[in-house]
């Protein structure tokens, strides 16, 4: 569990959350120390109860990815907000639940102190991360990935710096093109390894048949090197895996792909009990819904598809209704954004994700999961399987409400956007969990609430 944690949650992040939980807990210390009423309860539990729901909502805001990829600028428009919510929430709990409650001078200290040290840890690292330190140097064997890892270094889940790239080709310093230094070829490996000391070695061959340094690369890893084929470092930088080009003998040989009797009972109870819970907090406002899209414009309240499930089997999908009657009379096409089709109540469904509501129905007969790949027509699956290599394979789990794709990209909307969903509905079922599940959801109400990604 703890290896699948550390490879689908940056190192960065957990110590983030680690540190803003401190700074919290600090702050509310300081506050009681300096002699400001604490209020009633128990101080401790308070503290835990801020700092967890200080976390959740910095997240709800971004505030972590934009520390992992953003600006000073990007980080105070939304540190400062997020700490405001964060202080409405506890303001409100402490007024419905007494035992929560800080005294007015105390709950001022808490969050002035929280809001600097927030800010000033941040800064900081900020200004260290830039440095060369924190990047993992890498050695590149091959240049089959040589314009893929040049997008990648500051986009990527770890930063890393290439060091150079070995290759035998006669033609290989014009593929590297000159951004990046070309430092030999595979029979230098050992040499510069000495002289550079890189953090990994990544093989990279476009034919790993010709010019494989088996040794080398076994001297190498006896050293203590980590060495990683490019399929394997794409898959941790990205959070998908790389389908074109990809041998299935690594999906294979590969970790991965363990799904326990344990984890399906477990997840099955958790997509029932969530489903169950959704209906009972969702049903009085599905009769306002229904009402407003009978009003907006003619047709059925409710939309019913046929959808492929897991292992390929047809079921129908229900959905709160977003177009218009005739949208599809021409036949099956991808939505597109501002789409002409979507109604005026759809579209605001559509950014609210309310139309999918009625979808808890199909998690509790079985037909769908609360987390997995989203649900595909079978006439775009018939055309995409033929396009995209191991398309099917995200067949192999029921699909979802939400999904790994859902939170990390925008709605398919073309064969392109397809191909990119494929890669990390691949990555959810090769690291199928009871944690990466939970992750999904926690990110999933953050989509909800600012209606991200939806057409």
């Amino acid at each position: 569990m703890l290896r699948l944690f550390r490879h689908y949650v940056p190192a960065t992040l957990v110590g983030a959350v680690a540190a803003d939980a401190a700074v919290v807990g600090l702050s509310v210390w300081a506050a009681v120390s300096l002699g400001f009423w604490p209020g009633v309860g128990q101080v401790s539990l308070k503290a835990i109860v801020i700092a967890a729901g200080s976390v959740f909502i910095l997240h709800l805001a971004n505030v972590y990815q934009v520390l992992q990829h953003g600006s000073r600028r990007d980080l105070v428009a939304r540190l400062m907000p997020a700490v405001f919510a964060a202080a409405v929430v506890t303001a409100a709990v402490g007024f419905m639940i007494p035992a929560f409650r800080f005294g007015r001078a105390a709950f001022a200290v808490i969050f002035g102190l929280t809001i600097l040290g927030l800010l000033a840890w941040r800064l900081a690292w900020m200004a260290f991360s830039h440095t060369e330190r924190l990047r993992r140097r890498v050695l590149v064997l091959g240049l089959g990935a040589a314009k893929q890892l040049a997008d990648m270094q500051d986009t990527g889940s770890q930063p890393f710096s290439i060091l150079g790239f070995l290759d035998d080709g006669p033609d290989a310093a014009h593929h590297v093109g000159g951004r990046f230094p070309l430092l030999g070829k595979s029979r230098d490996l050992l040499s510069l390894v000495e002289e550079l000391q890189p953090d990994l070695i990544l093989v990279a061959l476009t034919d790993m048949r010709r010019a494989f340094p088996a040794d080398d690369l076994l001297e190498c890893r006896l050293r203590g090197l980590v060495v990683e084929d490019w399929p394997t470092f794409y898959e941790k930088q990205t959070g998908k895996v790389l389908v074109t080009n990809l041998r299935p003998s690594w999906l294979i040989f590969s970790d991965g792909f363990v799904k326990t009797h344990f984890t399906q009972a477990t997840k099955r109870f958790a997509d029932v009990t969530l489903a169950a819970l959704g209906l009972a907090l969702t049903l009085p406002f599905m009769a306002l819904i229904a009402v407003a899209i009978k009003l907006d414009s003619r047709g059925p309240v409710l939309f019913r598809q046929r959808r492929v499930g897991q292992n390929g089997r047809i079921f129908v999908l229900n959905k709160f209704r977003s177009m218009t009657v005739d949208a599809e009379k021409a036949g099956a096409v991808w939505a597109t954004r501002n789409d002409p089709r979507v109604t005026r109540v759809g579209r605001w469904l559509r950014l609210t994700r309310l139309d999918e509501v009625p979808q808890f129905f199909n998690v509790l007969i079985g037909d769908m999961s609360f987390v997995g790949p989203r649900p595909e027509r079978p006439e775009f699956v018939r055309a995409l399987q033929q396009q995209i290599p191991f398309y099917m394979t995200r067949h192999a789990v029921k699909p979802g409400i939400t999904g790994w794709a859902q939170i990390r990209y925008r709605y398919a909307a073309s064969f392109e956007d397809s191909l990119e969903k494929v890669q990390y509905d691949l990555y959810y079922i090769k690291n199928l969990s009871l944690l990466l599940d939970l992750l999904i959801i926690i990110s999933t109400v953050q989509v909800v609430l600012f209606a991200r990604g939806s057409r």
